[in-house]
């Protein structure tokens, strides 16, 4: 019987948390790059989610791409491009071509992010091991941006944030080296790349993922990026310390991504967990942005929005090879769900940062995050039933 390849799951693992890094390189810095650029609080944002432009505009395309031609060829050329992006990025002089730095590596994390459930699918042997596999995978974004956020304190410090984004770019080209040793290449498909489009878009379950992949990602990462901010422009904090509370959120996230791997491979529905998760991140919502609770409070409520939320992701994208028409449509059905979750990406914290800077602060954004919630809710409701369906 075939075993699986846990050497394979863990080198894409690393792979995955290096483009989590890039992630969570940013939140950190933002403070000293307005300061330097004088950015406004509005490009702030854009040069956080700038990343996830490329990816909310062509996610479906990549995976296209990554089942017609090979997801481990695409995948090495996805951690190159973005090690380049992240070396301009260090050289930029000017707010233009740091946008751009921040393209590059959108186009080279949302290449690799695709390639990943395939890759993963195809190294392990049971749906159980898929599911540990795949709770292990989803923790590469929480569990990378909290190493970068943790280090960057001490690294910006004795580099600079320039120093500190090119270390970065170099972690990432020998994740590259990694990956190409370990992870074995899996079999292009053998249909053609419309057929395979059309056959993927077909796939009620997988429209449910995506949808929901965009909302909690929308949530999740408004959370992330707008936490060290609030902490240093309404509390009066360092920036150290606004970087170790974004970070301990952000690694928050890890326990209920392993925990929701192992909750599905015990037999725990999808849908449910995702209605669970989902009203907790409501409750949560409510408290952490009510300014009559105190900080200490507010900041535990956070922790555990971030924690409950995480078995969100690993729900969705254990489901991408179950709603799969097929294996060799695993790719595509990935770039659905990462088109998805990048448009979240890039509209939840620009609609949180317009809604706190026209109407009265942070505190005006709780609607935004309850209707993000009760979205989610809605679609494991859902999925929940087309599963029953299938069953």
């Amino acid at each position: 019987m075939k075993k699986s390849n846990w050497g394979a799951v863990w080198a894409m693992f690393a792979g995955g948390v290096a483009c989590g890094a890039f992630m969570g390189k940013v939140p950190p810095a933002l403070p000293g790059l307005r300061a330097e650029l004088g950015l406004t609080l509005v490009e702030s944002g854009f040069i956080a989610t700038m990343i996830n432009l490329l990816g909310a505009a062509v996610g479906m395309l990549m995976g296209l791409l990554c089942d017609r031609f090979g997801h481990k060829r695409l995948g090495l050329a996805g951690l190159a491009i973005m090690a380049a992006g992240g070396f301009l990025g260090a050289a930029a002089q000017g707010y233009p071509v740091l946008l751009l730095s921040r393209f590059l590596e959108g186009a080279g994390f949302i290449l690799f992010a695709v390639t990943g459930a395939a890759l993963i699918n195809a190294a392990v042997a049971s749906p159980g091991d898929r599911n540990r596999a795949m709770g292990l995978w989803t923790a590469y974004m929480p569990g990378g941006a909290a190493m970068a956020m943790l280090a960057a304190p001490f690294a910006i410090a004795h580099l600079g944030w320039r120093g500190f984004w090119a270390a970065l770019s170099a972690l990432a080209l020998a994740c590259a080296v990694l990956v190409w040793r370990c992870v074995p290449a899996t079999r292009a498909a053998t249909v053609g790349t419309l057929r395979l489009a059309i056959e993927s878009l077909s796939q009620r379950g997988s429209w449910v993922l995506a949808i929901l992949f965009m909302l909690y990602v929308a949530q999740w990462t408004s959370v992330m990026i707008w936490l060290p901010t609030f902490v240093v422009d309404a509390r009066g904090g360092s920036a150290a310390t606004a970087a170790f509370l974004g970070a301990i959120m952000v690694l928050a996230n890890v326990p209920g991504n392993l925990a929701g791997g192992w909750l599905l491979s015990r037999g725990v529905g999808r849908g449910a967990l995702v209605i669970a998760a989902s009203a907790i991140s409501a409750a949560c919502s409510a408290g952490m942005l009510d300014e009559a609770l105190p900080d200490a409070a507010r900041y535990a409520l956070v922790l555990v929005f971030s924690c409950s939320a995480g078995v969100i992701p690993v729900s969705v994208l254990s489901g991408v090879a179950v709603h799969a028409r097929t294996p060799g449509h695993i790719g595509t059905t990935n770039g659905m769900v990462m088109q998805t979750a990048q448009i979240g990406q890039s509209i939840g914290p620009i609609l949180l940062a317009w809604l706190a800077s026209h109407y009265g602060g942070w505190s005006a954004t709780l609607w935004a995050m309850l209707a993000f919630a009760a979205g989610c809710a809605i679609c494991g409701f859902a999925i929940a039933r087309i599963e029953r369906r299938v069953k």
